[in-house]
């Protein structure tokens, strides 16, 4: 059993953060529960520097400040494990993301593993320790908290520190260093960007087979829906599930009785049904210079699936020359962004991750050569 404390007071945390923030190191880890809320409900938040092992109790405490401080501190570096979820935890939270932060999985991906490297089994190879994952589903919102929830969390901060150095080591010694706290702060910033309630209907699957005034339609329905889904904090799926966002764009309704025919159910129309009508109309009344151009399918687009090989082909050769995944180098998502931004069906909101940062020094002028030859040959 570890040695931890358990903090349940503001006085508590403040000596607790103030004591963390004499070390350059400091392990942590959220545990939260989301089943059919929009935002992450934090249940408990673990912290290790080295001497001390912190519990933080977010129902107990109404002075986060502290804390925020030490997120906020760039002289002392944050330690996470696949920290995606984490971070949204904190952003949500706090308003505050930890800088300057150092992702294991990251470290473990430069380090030529799996990008998608379990916490358990990198403590087991880097530190020959078994891990008791049998609380990782349990409800973290309940009060108290056993024991056995305790020890689980407390746990996982414990060994991420010695992991952590291990593979900083690691990641130095292979001369990826640089580029891996690069790709640390990206994953920070990308998680900044909070979705534009105009884009929402982009993200609704099928979207492309909708005519313009349609479009308009699911825009202002998708908008809606995010909108609904923050102010009450429920999933989206909760508010209305996409398909019935879908068939309402795609049909266009004028009354509950149509609503009912596509399907809707009965708790959507009877809390929604004339908000959807309402929509409906506002679409219908749009001139035609306001309505969204076309959603663009890209895996139909002529040409696609030949370039998305090809660029595939060059980062696979990256991948072989540095000995770093493939997954590392570009995810599908990241080769179909760069596609859609090059061919201009995606606005340039920001510039591509595969022609920017560290990739691109390792093979971002081979990838836009490769498109610009295409463009050229193509006429686009």
């Amino acid at each position: 059993m570890l040695d931890y404390q358990l903090i349940t007071t503001d006085q508590a945390l403040h000596d607790r953060c103030q004591q963390a923030r004499q070390h350059p190191w400091v392990a942590v880890d959220t545990e939260f529960v989301r089943t059919r809320t929009y935002y992450p409900q934090l249940g408990l938040i673990q912290m290790f520097d080295g001497e001390a092992l912190t519990l933080i109790d977010p129902m107990a405490i109404t002075d986060w400040q502290p804390f925020i401080a030490l997120l906020a501190d760039e002289q002392v570096t944050k330690l996470l494990h696949a920290c995606s979820e984490d971070l949204e935890v904190f952003w949500h939270s706090f308003g505050q993301m930890p800088v300057p932060m150092i992702d294991t999985q990251v470290l473990a991906a430069f380090t030529g593993r799996t990008l998608s490297y379990g916490f358990a089994a990198l403590v087991a190879e880097t530190l020959d320790v078994t891990l008791d994952k049998t609380e990782s589903c349990t409800d973290w919102l309940a009060r108290p908290l056993s024991d056995r929830q305790c020890d689980y969390a407390a746990a996982d901060v414990y060994w991420l520190l010695p992991m952590a150095h291990k593979l900083i080591a690691q990641t130095q010694q292979a001369g990826w260093w640089s580029q891996a706290s690069q790709e640390c702060e990206a994953i920070c910033q990308r998680r900044r960007e909070v979705a534009d309630l105009e884009q929402a209907y982009l993200d609704i699957a099928n979207a492309w087979q909708l005519r313009t005034r349609q479009l308009a339609c699911l825009r202002l329905l998708a908008s809606w829906r995010l909108n609904k889904a923050r102010e009450r904090d429920m999933a989206v799926n909760f508010v209305v599930r996409e398909e019935h966002l879908w068939q309402v764009a795609r049909y266009m309704p004028g009354s509950l009785g149509e609503l009912e025919q596509l399907g809707l159910s009965g708790p959507e129309i009877r809390y929604h049904g004339r908000a959807f009508l309402a929509k409906v109309q506002e679409a219908e009344a749009l001139p035609d210079e306001a309505l969204p151009a076309p959603v663009l399918n890209l895996v139909d687009r002529p040409g696609y699936r030949q370039m998305f090989k090809t660029l595939r082909e060059q980062i696979q050769l990256t991948a072989a020359k540095t000995g770093l995944s493939g997954e590392l180098l570009a995810s599908r998502r990241q080769i179909n962004h760069l596609i859609s931004v090059m061919w201009g069906l995606t606005p340039p909101t920001r510039k591509p991750d595969l022609i920017s940062g560290w990739r691109c020094a390792l093979f971002g002028a081979q990838l836009e050569t490769i498109l610009h030859q295409d463009q050229s040959e193509t006429g686009l």
